[in-house]
């Protein structure tokens, strides 16, 4: 697993074209079974990071909020040095998986927490990436496990925190949302752009 990842890394900071297939043969089979639903595909991820990184001389702090096994933020650290990539996630067992693929990337700008994003300042970071992360709550077939209590509640509860967060945010905050309906969205945000089917959004605080 340790070559595994730290190739996809290296092929990535090389500027070569890196597979989906090539991460999910780093991961236990539990985590793998969800990668076409759960994961952000490294296509998308590579775009996404490049927007929410695109200003120059900032100290970019990105925070992937249900961040999974991390796919997103060690892609980002792997093709933007000079920025660190933040992931938190309420699954211990996903957020376990997230540290030890960090632990063998050789990467030094990634970190993960095992938590609930309500327990974050929005303010310690400069951009945000927004997997579709509380759907689940209210579609619970589309869940990965039971190891976290769903409730439709919760989904509105989440989603308006993070509203609120983003909402006070600096002008020019830059956010990635793909799918999902767009109720963590201030309206104090543009839509700069859309791709993927218009599934993959840029969002700039104005």
């Amino acid at each position: 697993m340790k070559s595994g990842i730290s190739a996809w890394v290296q092929a990535i900071k090389r500027g070569d074209v890196v597979s989906d297939e090539q991460f999910d043969a780093c991961l236990n089979a539990f985590t793998k079974r969800h990668t076409s639903t759960h994961y952000t595909p490294c296509d998308v991820a590579l775009q996404a990071v490049q927007f929410l990184c695109a200003e120059e001389g900032r100290g970019h702090r990105i925070l992937d909020v249900g961040s999974g096994v991390g796919k997103f933020c060690l892609m980002g650290a792997a093709l933007m040095e000079h920025a660190h990539f933040f992931g938190i996630e309420q699954r211990n067992s996903l957020s376990t998986m997230a540290d030890e693929l960090a632990d063998q990337s050789g990467l030094n700008n990634v970190s993960f927490l095992c938590g609930n994003a309500m327990n974050l300042n929005f303010k310690d970071y400069t951009g945000f990436y927004l997997y579709n992360p509380f759907y689940e709550h209210l579609e619970p077939f589309s869940a990965i496990d039971e190891s976290i209590e769903l409730d439709e509640d919760y989904y509105h509860i989440y989603a308006g925190f993070v509203r609120k967060q983003l909402q006070n945010m600096p002008k020019g905050t830059r956010v990635a949302s793909y799918y999902g309906m767009g109720d963590e969205m201030p309206l104090n945000y543009d839509l700069v752009n859309q791709s993927f089917n218009n599934h993959l959004k840029c969002w700039i605080k104005r």
